[in-house]
């Protein structure tokens, strides 16, 4: 009797007798064998027993089966040992008093490589081997392997037993060479483009073989938002495939695609990527996608419970850890429904009418914090305390602003005042830094009034400010003595030229960098008589020139307040820096504000200034916040 061996990515193996002569693979209920990877199709192979014979077949399946190490495009029959590879699982044929894979071993699996590299033709049987008497897969002498060209697929063209009609509910079919060198050669480069309101229509486009995400400047990828962490994920490019996965590097509040918590994820086309509260869509090489034409704008829910949830699932965990081990303690007898892998137990339904088997992944994939009170750790209350206040002055003299929020969060429970000032401390500390690192940026492009803007978002106690001053004092000098250099040429008998030369440069460098210029060099102001004197000053007063503004920094203080909850104010910046100079872009950010401080008459009179498009892809934020989209018409 043929037996299937089923070996996980983590080597934990389940043996499934072929007692049917038909048995389905795939992801969702009502297969033979389920697998429950997330690379595995809802219905992706099936095999047949048939005058001795096992075969196997694709159901037009996302990724395919591997052969030893070679893609089937038709119904391949398998030999004791051949190594099956479905998503992320090694299958094993095994025949009764045959030498083949040892089903207890523990060895760690290797996830699916994707190339179209050079790999074995699984060869097909001769006309007389397979017309002839049946004999026992044992008895069969299989023919040598041989190299195929790269993109081959398995399986011989003159062989009239082709894959059935049965593909997946997604409707893709058994794909042909062509098709498969298709889906496998990479066409430009895929990118991310942020669909929540906080930074709407951004894109990131994913052109290196790894990019880091996070809040600093030293990121590949940079989002300047208080729920990224400094480095918060990292994208990496297959250069076989060109399939990109994401990875979570320790983050402080994870990374999650469709709504679900991974550590490691390969992102498929139309994933929603969320990272804190900046949610993103991940738009695939070559993939049709227009931002005003196919993004809804949606921003990711509240998840401030949790860290709570996840403390009592920790607590649970615990308790069961405690049963578990009393219960392994005090029984002998493994249960019938087991198998023994080495010191691991798979859980087999043997007997659950159609099903033969349930292969899962770990159930344990998303990382849990363990509660500070777990059961089997005492520690005395008072030492606990003062060690965590001792922890936390360390993280703040060494300022590591993470993990003197991690601390803080730990101290609430000693004293809540202290745990207060420390988590205070650490997040105005990090925005700081967030500052001191655009002034750098700022500088180091020659955007002197920029670098003047993000000084002006360091706190005069920060820890940081007089780094920032004295990096932003030495390039305004250094670009007034250029202004007052070329300013030497301008100078005429009235100062007109050059007075107007030095106009220009305050709105280009900013009026301290010009005022530090005039120090250096000057000319007589112009005398002229006034040929119509003021008679009445009372009734016709001078009148002082309206003030310049600045809508750049205006705007860059809109951001600030935005990311910060503070929409009143983000939507006061925002209007000033649309008087300043009509950019369509601060109207849909005055909208956005409007919506989420739920300000009606606001929102309505931003709304009008609206393009169709972007009313259509805003006007979700107003839902959300009470305000119909009949309310602002």
């Amino acid at each position: 009797m043929f037996k299937l061996v089923i070996q996980d990515d983590e080597g934990k193996t389940t043996v499934v007798p072929l007692i049917r002569d038909e048995i389905t693979i795939g992801r969702k209920e009502g297969n033979t064998i389920r697998l429950t990877e997330r690379n595995v199709s809802r219905r992706h192979a099936r095999i047949l027993r048939n005058n001795g014979e096992v075969q196997i077949e694709d159901l037009g399946s996302y990724n395919g089966i591997r052969v030893n190490n070679a893609r089937i495009a038709e119904r391949v029959s398998l030999r004791v040992s051949d190594q099956v590879q479905i998503g992320d699982y090694k299958l094993y044929l095994k025949a009764e008093g045959v030498e083949q894979v040892d089903d207890a071993r523990t060895m760690p699996i290797e996830r699916v490589d994707n190339h179209t590299g050079p790999t074995d033709v699984i060869p097909a049987m001769s006309a007389a081997m397979s017309n002839g008497p049946t004999q026992p897969m044992s008895m069969q002498t299989p023919a040598p392997a041989t190299l195929a060209p790269v993109g081959q697929l398995v399986g011989s063209p003159n062989r009239t037993q082709v894959a059935v009609a049965d593909t997946d509910p997604q409707g893709r079919p058994i794909a042909s060479a062509a098709a498969v060198a298709a889906m496998t050669t990479p066409v430009g480069y895929g990118k991310l483009v942020v669909v929540s309101s906080n930074f709407a229509g951004k894109e990131f486009e994913l052109s290196r073989p790894q990019m880091i995400i996070g809040r600093t400047d030293e990121n590949d990828i940079v989002i300047n938002h208080r729920s990224i962490s400094r480095n918060h994920a990292k994208l990496v490019r297959e250069p076989d495939t060109g399939r990109y996965t994401v990875s979570d590097l320790q983050s402080s509040n994870g990374v999650r695609v469709n709504g679900q918590d991974y550590g490691k994820v390969e992102l498929r086309r139309g994933d929603v990527v969320d990272l804190g509260h900046v949610r993103m869509r991940f738009v695939d090489a070559g993939e049709d996608f227009v931002f005003a034409r196919d993004a809804v704008i949606t921003d990711v829910p509240d998840a401030g419970g949790r860290r709570g949830m996840v403390m009592i699932v920790a607590g649970i965990a615990a308790v069961l850890v405690v049963v578990v081990a009393y219960m392994l303690l005090n029984k002998t007898d493994k249960p019938a429904n087991t198998i023994k892998d080495g010191s691991n137990d798979i859980v087999v339904a043997a007997d659950a009418g159609d099903v033969l088997a349930v292969v899962t992944a770990d159930a344990a994939e998303a990382e849990v914090e363990a509660p500070a009170d777990a059961p089997g750790v005492v520690t005395p209350v008072d030492d606990k305390g003062n060690q965590l206040r001792v922890d936390c002055k360390s993280m703040l003299n060494q300022m590591d602003w993470q993990g003197l929020r991690t601390c803080s969060e730990s101290l609430k429970k000693y004293d809540q005042k202290l745990a207060a000032e420390f988590l205070a401390r650490a997040n105005t500390e990090s925005k700081a830094q967030t500052h001191l690192a655009g002034v750098n940026t700022a500088i180091g492009k020659g955007h002197v009034k920029s670098a003047e803007a993000e000084l002006r978002g360091i706190p005069k106690d920060s820890v940081y400010r007089k780094e920032a001053e004295d990096n932003f004092a030495a390039a305004r000098t250094a670009a007034a003595n250029e202004v007052a250099a070329a300013a030497k040429g301008k100078i005429t008998a009235n100062c007109r030229v050059f007075n107007a030369y030095m106009n220009g440069e305050q709105d280009r460098l900013g009026k301290s960098v010009v005022d530090e210029a005039r120090q250096k060099i000057s000319c007589k102001p112009e005398v002229t008589a006034i040929k119509d004197p003021i008679k009445d000053p009372v009734k016709d007063p001078i009148k002082d020139p309206p003030p310049k503004c600045d809508p750049d920094a205006l705007a860059a203080k809109g951001q600030d307040f935005f990311s910060g909850g503070s929409y009143p104010q983000a939507l006061t910046a925002y209007e000033q820096a649309f008087t300043c100079r009509s950019d369509p872009g601060y109207a849909m950010r005055a909208f956005l504000s409007s919506c989420n401080s739920k300000n009606l008459s606001k929102a309505k009179t931003w709304w009008k200034r609206l393009a169709p498009s972007t009313q259509q892809q805003t006007v979700s934020v107003c839902v959300r916040n009470g305000i119909s989209q009949a309310d602002l018409q």
